[in-house]
């Protein structure tokens, strides 16, 4: 009898480990997106990522507010003044993955077109570095690799043992809380972990939204990449008075670069 309690009582201890290894983790983290523009102008947004073991969405937190920022600059010896413009959208830009379908559906604005695209989760070839720092409370280690044209280091915690992160990067075996592409242009800041939180409220979050009505293919929004310092050229020519030109990239040292204006660079 004794021998039998021994084993119902291993049976049970097995048993509740396996529970334990399999436990669904939920989450809810807070980033900073940040945008440095050549001109010394930097955007910063806030961002939610929630998230459990299989699935995400990364989605902005507010809707974006209508902007007009006057600027003046003199170029060629002609002033030009121009706006830079903060488009309003109550439609929220996010980034929703399912790893298990390797899917992943997305909504940003390219030339302020509004796209909801549908990509496919890729397998970022990390290098990990025997690098390592303290980011808030966690232990972090240093990884890089290139992806989508970019260059990006980031450091991530295994302490929040999901392969999670802003926007598309993802793929390691913690949580990535800080990441910067080479140029400094793109980085993003974890702000606040929240773990444990409770599942149904996340598993309502971690949908695509009901006002997605179109879902469009990649290669509609790599060609909107491809010409989006085309049109946003044509657009500011457009603005200006009679007889007034803007400098293009390779004529000033100050102008936006073509080749690092957006997130994606696709030749």
């Amino acid at each position: 009898m004794n021998r039998l309690k021994f084993l119902a009582a291993l049976i049970i201890l097995l048993g509740n480990s396996l529970i334990a290894q399999e436990k669904i983790q939920t989450g809810i983290v807070t980033y900073y997106n940040i945008v440095n523009n050549p001109n010394g102008m930097s955007f910063t947004s806030t961002w939610k990522l929630y998230f459990d073991n299989n699935k995400s969405m990364y989605i902005k937190s507010k809707e974006t507010k209508a902007m007009n920022i006057p600027k003046e600059e003199v170029r060629g010896g002609t002033t030009i003044r121009t706006e830079i413009k903060i488009l309003k959208s109550k439609k929220p830009f996010f980034y929703f993955s399912d790893i298990d379908k390797k899917e992943l559906v997305f909504r940003e604005t390219v030339s302020q077109e509004l796209y909801t695209i549908k990509d496919s989760i890729e397998t970022i070839l990390w290098e990990l570095h025997d690098e390592f720092k303290k980011v808030g409370i966690y232990q972090c280690q240093k990884a890089t690799a290139l992806f989508r044209g970019r260059e990006y280091t980031v450091w991530f915690t295994t302490e929040v043992p999901v392969s999670h992160g802003p926007w598309k990067l993802r793929g390691l075996p913690g949580l990535i809380v800080e990441a910067t592409d080479q140029t400094n242009k793109f980085k993003y800041e974890i702000a606040k972990i929240e773990l444990g939180v409770n599942p149904l409220m996340v598993e309502k979050k971690i949908v695509i939204p009901d006002d997605v009505k179109k879902i469009q293919p990649m290669s509609v929004y790599v060609d909107a990449i491809k010409n989006e310092y085309e049109n946003t050229m044509a657009r500011a020519r457009a603005s200006l008075p009679k007889g007034a030109r803007i400098a293009e990239d390779h004529e000033c040292d100050e102008c936006p670069k073509r080749n690092n204006r957006t997130k994606e660079l696709y030749n």
